[in-house]
C-alpha cells in the first residue's frame, strides 16, 4: 500500500473510533478494513480465554461459519509465538505443522496466514488473523501497518468494556426496580381474583367489568416487569448456566398445540415443517421456547386473515427457523429498528411491551446465532417473515 492510501485508511479507523458507532460495529470494521487494505480472503479477530489457553473468535469476515466454529483454538506453538508480541506468518497454513486445523484450511480455500498481536496497554489480549488464498510473503512494512490497525481494535474493545460496565450497573438498577414493584404487583392480582371470583361479595356487572380490566392492566405490568428482569439476567451471561443438548425439533413441537389453539381463534391456519431428525443444539431450552412463543404470537397476532408457518431447516454448521405470516407486514423504515428495546410498529395499534423481539434477538445471539426479519415474505409476496439461526452441536476433533 502506498503511505499516503494507509494514512487515509487509520484516519478513517480513527473518526469510526470517535463517532457514535457501536463498539462492535467498530471492530467489525476494523477487520474489514485490515482484510481489504491487505487484499485477502478474510481476516478475524480473537481474544485470549481468562486463563490464556485457549482464543474465542470475537470478529471476522470472509471466512463462513463452518470455519468460525470449527471448534476451539488452542494457543498453539504460532498463537503462543504472537502472544509473545511477535507477528508470525505463515506461508501454507494447509501443511505448517504449527496450524492447527489444517484439513478445514485447506477445505475453506485458506493457504497463507499472518497473526498480529493485539495489544492493549503493554499486555497481549489476542491476535488479529489474515487470511489469503494464494501463497503470500508478508513485508515488514505491511505487518508494521497491519499491526497499528490492530492495536486500534485494542482500543475499541477497550471502549467496549467500558460501555459493558454502564450497561451492568444500569441493568442491575433495573433488576432491583422491577423486583421491588413485582411483588406489591402481585399481591393485588391476587386481591383482585378474590373479588371476581366472589369470595368477598357478589359483583353487579360493571364492578366486575371494572375489576377484569384493573386485572388485565395488573397482568401487562407483570409481563412488562417479568421482561424487564430477562433483560438483566441475558446481558449478563446467566443463560450460559441454562445450556445443555438441546433438541430445537422437541422444543418447537411443545408449542405446536398452543400455537394452533391461537391461530383456530382467530381463523388462521398454522402449519410447522420440522425434520424429525433435526440436529440437537447447545442451548437453554426455557429461554429457545421463549423465542419460538414470541415469534409465532406476534405473527398470529398481526394476521388476519391466512396463515402462520413455521419451518426449520439445517446446513452443515447451523440451523435455519423461519416463521412467516399473511399479515399486514412491516414497514421499510420499520425493519432496522425492529429488535430495539421499547418499539413498535408504525403500523399496527395492538398493544404490548415493545421488548418481545428485542429479547428474543439477544436470547439467539447468546447461544451465538442471528435474527433478522424479511417483509414480504419472499415465498408469498405478503405479510412479513423473521429468521433466526442457531449453531448446531458438534463434535469436533483436532
Amino acid at each position: 500500500m502506498e503511505v499516503e492510501q494507509c494514512y487515509k485508511v487509520l484516519y478513517d479507523i480513527a473518526q469510526k473510533l470517535n463517532s457514535n458507532l457501536a463498539p462492535e460495529e467498530v471492530l467489525r470494521t476494523i477487520v474489514e478494513s485490515i482484510r481489504d487494505a491487505a487484499d485477502a480472503k478474510g481476516c478475524s479477530l480473537m481474544l485470549l480465554t481468562p486463563d490464556r489457553q485457549q482464543l474465542i473468535h470475537t470478529v471476522d469476515c470472509g471466512l463462513s461459519s463452518r470455519y468460525v466454529r470449527k471448534g476451539p483454538v488452542r494457543v498453539d506453538d504460532a498463537i503462543a509465538q504472537a502472544l509473545d508480541g511477535k507477528p508470525v506468518s505463515i506461508s501454507d497454513a494447509t501443511a505448517d505443522p504449527r496450524i492447527q486445523y489444517r484439513d478445514q484450511a485447506k477445505k475453506e480455500g485458506l493457504v497463507s496466514i499472518l497473526s498480529v498481536p493485539l495489544m492493549r496497554r503493554g499486555q497481549v489480549i489476542g491476535i488479529v488473523r489474515i487470511y489469503t488464498s494464494e501463497m503470500r510473503q508478508f513485508s515488514d512494512q505491511e505487518i508494521n501497518f497491519f499491526s497499528t490497525m490492530a492495536n486500534l481494535g485494542a482500543v475499541a474493545l477497550e471502549r467496549t468494556e467500558l460501555l459493558e460496565e454502564e450497561k451492568k450497573q444500569f441493568l442491575r438498577f433495573v433488576s432491583i426496580a422491577a423486583h421491588d414493584l413485582k411483588a406489591p404487583l402481585a399481591a393485588i392480582q391476587s386481591f383482585l381474583g378474590v373479588l371476581l371470583g366472589g369470595f368477598a361479595g357478589e359483583l353487579n356487572d360493571k364492578q366486575k367489568h371494572m375489576v377484569q380490566r384493573a386485572s388485565q392492566r395488573i397482568n401487562e405490568l407483570l409481563n412488562l416487569i417479568s421482561n424487564l428482569l430477562d433483560i438483566p439476567r441475558i446481558e449478563m451471561g446467566q443463560l450460559v448456566q441454562e445450556m445443555t443438548e438441546v433438541s430445537l425439533a422437541q422444543v418447537i413441537d411443545s408449542f405446536v398445540e398452543e400455537g394452533s389453539s391461537l391461530a383456530e381463534q382467530k381463523g388462521l391456519k398454522f402449519s410447522v415443517h420440522i425434520p424429525s431428525d433435526l440436529s440437537y443444539v447447545c442451548g437453554a431450552p426455557t429461554r429457545l421456547q421463549q423465542v419460538i412463543t414470541n415469534l409465532v404470537n406476534n405473527a398470529i397476532n398481526y394476521t388476519d386473515e391466512g396463515e402462520v408457518v413455521m419451518r426449520a431447516v439445517e446446513t452443515d454448521s447451523e440451523i435455519l427457523v423461519e416463521v412467516a405470516d399473511t399479515g399486514c407486514g412491516i414497514p421499510p423504515d420499520d425493519i432496522p429498528r425492529l429488535f430495539e428495546d421499547f418499539f413498535r410498529g408504525s403500523n399496527v395499534e395492538h398493544k404490548g411491551t415493545g421488548l418481545g423481539l428485542s429479547i428474543s434477538k439477544r436470547i439467539v445471539e447468546a447461544h451465538g446465532g442471528k435474527i433478522w426479519a424479511e417483509s414480504p415474505c419472499a415465498e408469498t409476496g405478503k405479510g412479513s417473515k423473521i429468521c433466526f439461526t442457531l449453531p448446531k452441536k458438534m463434535n469436533v476433533t483436532t
